[in-house]
This record gives structure tokens, sequence and C-alpha cells, in this order.
């Protein structure tokens, strides 16, 4: 057999999985989120508790340094001011016709599907601060997208 098609190095392990990126910035969370992270963090440990095979040991590995760096940097947070759009705000626009409930939430509670979106993302930066009432434009499009602030509520958890 030719040696062009053996590898070198076949006892070798392969590199650990990557990580998972982590934000920059504060890891803003509601309650929930809280609650979601601690309970991934206790699913994970319970999970290498039960002693699974090396390959799987090395993903959850990964996975546990994920969600402890994220309950490490979580920061409780609920909205104060009723009248602003901020985190943790349940908002209600009219955007090109339609309206749109949502909630703003932290970066690992975010589901667009279920209607929780996250604060960081485009359309929760255009609307952060606005009032009921205000009308704000989404980014620098042509024609302007606008969306029209109808209804601010806190977050319920």
């Amino acid at each position: 057999m030719s040696r062009a098609f053996v590898k070198e190095q076949d006892n070798v392990p392969p590199d650990d999985p990557p990580g998972f990126e982590v934000g920059a910035g504060p890891n803003l969370v509601t309650r929930a989120g809280l609650d979601r992270i601690n309970a991934r963090v206790s699913d994970i440990e319970a999970q290498l508790a039960a002693n699974p095979d090396a390959d799987s040991r090395v993903l959850l590995m990964r996975d546990l340094r994920y969600w402890v760096a994220r309950k490490n940097s979580a920061r409780l947070f609920a909205p104060s001011n009723p009248n602003e759009v901020e985190f943790g705000s349940r908002v209600t626009i009219e955007r090109g016709g339609r309206r749109q409930t949502f909630a703003l939430v932290g970066e690992d509670e975010a589901e667009p599907g279920t209607g929780r979106i996250n604060w960081r993302s485009p359309l929760a930066e255009a609307i952060l601060g606005a009032r009921v009432g205000d009308t704000v434009n989404l980014g620098e499009r042509t024609p302007p997208d606008e969306i029209r602030i109808l209804e601010i509520a806190p977050l319920e958890s």
C-alpha cells in the first residue's frame, strides 16, 4: 500500500469541537431567561454524571463551558420605564400595514417564531427608546421601512 493514503498520525485524537461564541457586551436576561440558563446547566451536568461515551462527553463539556459562561455573565434586568421600549418590553408595532407584537429578550432566550426577539437585533435596536405613537425607521432603506409604536408593556416572565 502506498504511504500517500495513510495518515501519519492515525492515533492522534481529533481536535475538540469549536466552542460557541459568547457575545460581547452585557448578557441581559429576563427572569425566564435566567431560569432557562440554570436549567440548561443542570441538564448538562446530569448528562455528564451519567458517564456518556467519550465523544458525547467532549460535546457536553463544550456546551457546559458555554452555558456556565452565560450564567456567570447574566444580568437580570426588568424594564424600569413603562412608557419607553427597552429590554424586557412587550411591544406592539404597525409595520407595512401589519400589526406585530413581540418581546425584547436576551440572546439565549430569543425565539422569533414565538414572538421573542433578541434585544440586539436590527428591529429591536431601531425601536429601543421609542414611545407609544413614535414612528421610527428600520435602517437606512429606500423607501424607509417605517415602524409605528402602538403599545408598550413590561414582559411577564
